[in-house]
């Protein structure tokens, strides 16, 4: 097994709003030939494919989070595995939530497990039969082939106060060989607790938010929107999502050799703007820097 793992990014849109030039959320880490699943954005399974990944070959899936942006194409993980007569476990690690969510997923595939394929007698493996859930919190440790997988809360749901309090959780994701750390930030704000966790790493892969351009964009589609909603979502975007500045600080305290940003509303990275933005991120960081796009492969 190579000790040196890859990150893969399959999709690099962010956010509910459709993005014709981005998949939703998710990424691959792969550990020599080992493919291992980062959320589970809509499309995830056809980007796979594009990667030239076949979705079966996934052992573990990891969830940061549970915004519908991130876990989408779980279902149809698990149907496509149904279908296609899985036995093999199938691994899924997330924060407190991951189990009532596919115990709803679980019981979505009884109609089409029971359908089948009209064979009399023949019948599907069930998600249930080959579905592993493990719930994940700060502290947990996977070790995979030489592969070591722990998470720190993050502030994406939270403010840096309320860290460690009941409740559910937003994670990054820390990835450890002999030959190399990657630290993947997951949806964040500004955090402490993550900064101490990134220490070390030489690739920072994390979410990129421009809050000003995000919020003219929401009042030119909603004008009529009260004004104590949308400082609503301004608090949201800014306390619950980093600028290119907070990106780069971040990469830069962790003394990364490379960062590379992710999680793009639609319009925002275009060949106008990239330079800008990578400049940006470039005034608090020293080392590499990278503005992903689908399918890239750091």
């Amino acid at each position: 097994m190579s000790s040196r793992p890859e990150f893969i990014t399959l999709g690099t849109a962010g956010g509910p709003m459709q993005n014709p030039d981005r998949a939703q959320p998710a990424h691959v880490v792969m550990h020599g030939t080992r493919p291992i699943l980062v959320d589970c954005g809509e499309g995830a399974m056809g980007q796979l494919k594009r990667a030239g990944i076949e979705f079966r070959d996934v052992r573990e899936i990891f969830l940061t989070h549970h915004h519908f942006d991130h876990i989408g194409s779980l279902f149809a993980c698990l149907g496509l595995n149904m279908m296609t007569q899985r036995r093999d476990a199938l691994a899924i690690y997330g924060p407190p939530g991951t189990a009532a969510i596919l115990n709803g997923l679980f019981a979505a595939c009884d109609v089409p497990a029971e359908i089948g394929f009209g064979v009399p007698g023949q019948r599907l493996p069930h998600p249930r039969d080959f579905v592993e859930v493990h719930e994940i919190t700060p502290g947990y440790v996977v070790e995979i082939e030489g592969l070591r997988i722990t998470c720190c809360e993050n502030t994406h749901y939270r403010a840096e106060a309320e860290i460690g309090q009941p409740g559910y959780l937003s994670l990054s994701l820390r990835f450890d060989a002999l030959g190399r750390s990657i630290v993947f930030t997951g949806d964040t704000g500004p955090c402490a607790g993550l900064e101490a966790f990134a220490k070390g790493a030489d690739l920072l892969v994390g979410e990129m938010m421009d809050v000003d351009l995000t919020m003219s964009r929401v009042r030119a589609a909603n004008p009529a929107m009260p004004e104590a909603r949308v400082e609503m979502i301004r608090t949201h975007l800014a306390g619950h999502h980093l600028s290119p500045e907070q990106l780069g600080a971040l990469a830069q305290t962790a003394g990364a050799s490379r960062v590379v940003a992710v999680h793009f509303a639609p319009g925002f990275i275009t060949p106008d703007t990239a330079g800008g933005y990578a400049a940006r991120v470039a005034s608090t960081f020293d080392g590499e820097v990278h503005l992903a796009s689908d399918l890239a492969v750091y």
